[in-house]
């Protein structure tokens, strides 16, 4: 009998992640900072003019930094609403050399459409889909993000729940999200949001295993088993932790996440983290005196180093962690 073999079938096709300026091989991605904005104006948001970031050739420059310290990705996570542009985006990554992968979501429900206020869940996924498949002026995303639910003064999780304009969106972007096969990325800052968006994201069918979890180091307590009671079952169910705010020591001391993060790396968890700054304000570029995208080389590796991260377990997180998140068929 002959031995049939289904050429081109998804398990045998090489991964490939989507960026800016096309499809590349998943080996390809390189370290990477999995949660970043480059071209933004959260301004319409925060309020502050220091969240307008809308200048090409500074960030172009700014991104040398990052070139030279060993960056060789970005995933750049702007939602509809507070300034994305792909097109830009695109200029960007082929001035500076960085592969940027582009997230599409929207925001918070003050900067979401009209359209979107009234839309059900099929409607908005087919947004996504387009953005995933079509992309804008050719520039097609490669991640569903960040997708954001509110923000609450005090870390909440186990009363923490999606509003259901939030739910509607997180259930249109699974249904993206199982169309297209590409991962999803959260904001789950303030207030400690994750265990609830994943239930929703679950019970409407997404693949945890391709979820990342925003924003986990947005909040801290002196005692650490507080904080490992959030991350840990985040890790259980199969997504990431992503500790994408590092360098904002007004919220958490960067001393704290490295010892979180150590602590996870030691209980097998490395595979599971993904590392980022969530750069967005003017003032945090070198051009202004800032930490620039380089600050996770030039002062929080060294951090984890310290506490005995190894330098393979740092690769893992650098490079494996989001080429899986990322990497589709």
């Amino acid at each position: 009998m002959a031995l049939c073999i289904a050429h081109g079938s998804a398990s045998m096709r090489p991964k490939i992640i989507t960026t800016v300026t096309s499809d590349i091989p998943a080996s390809k991605l390189g370290a990477t900072l999995a949660h970043e904005h480059l071209y933004c104006d959260i301004e319409i948001h925060s309020h502050r003019p220091d969240n307008k970031m809308m200048d090409v050739p500074l960030i172009t420059a700014e991104l040398s930094w990052f070139r030279r310290a060993g960056g060789i990705s970005i995933v750049e996570v702007t939602p509809e609403g507070i300034g994305r542009d792909a097109v830009k985006l695109r200029e960007i990554s082929e001035a500076s050399g960085v592969q940027i992968v582009s997230g599409i979501a929207f925001y918070d429900q003050t900067t979401y459409p009209l359209w979107v206020r009234s839309a059900p869940a099929d409607r908005i996924a087919d947004y996504f889909v387009r953005h995933i498949e079509e992309g804008h002026h050719g520039v097609r995303a490669g991640i569903l993000g960040e997708l954001m639910s509110h923000n609450e003064v005090e870390p909440n999780p186990t009363g923490y729940r999606l509003e259901p304009l939030e739910k509607n969106v997180f259930v249109a972007a699974t249904i993206a999200q199982r169309r297209t096969g590409v991962a999803i990325s959260t904001h789950a800052s303030l207030g400690r949001g994750g265990h609830a968006q994943l239930e929703v994201l679950e019970a409407a069918g997404a693949d945890l295993s391709r979820v990342a979890i925003g924003h986990c180091d947005a909040h801290w307590h002196e005692d650490i088993l507080k904080d490992m009671a959030y991350y840990l079952p985040i890790l259980e169910r199969g997504a990431y932790c992503q500790f994408d705010m590092i360098g904002w020591e007004q919220l958490a001391p960067d001393e704290i996440r490295a010892e979180r993060i150590a602590a996870l790396v030691q209980l097998g968890h490395a595979a599971k983290i993904t590392l980022a700054t969530d750069t967005c304000r003017l003032s945090q570029l070198h051009a202004n005196h800032g930490r620039g995208y380089d600050y996770l080389w030039t002062t929080f590796l060294p951090r984890l180093r310290r506490l005995g991260v190894s330098e393979s377990q740092i690769e893992t997180m650098l490079v494996d962690a989001p080429r899986n998140l990322l990497a589709r068929s």
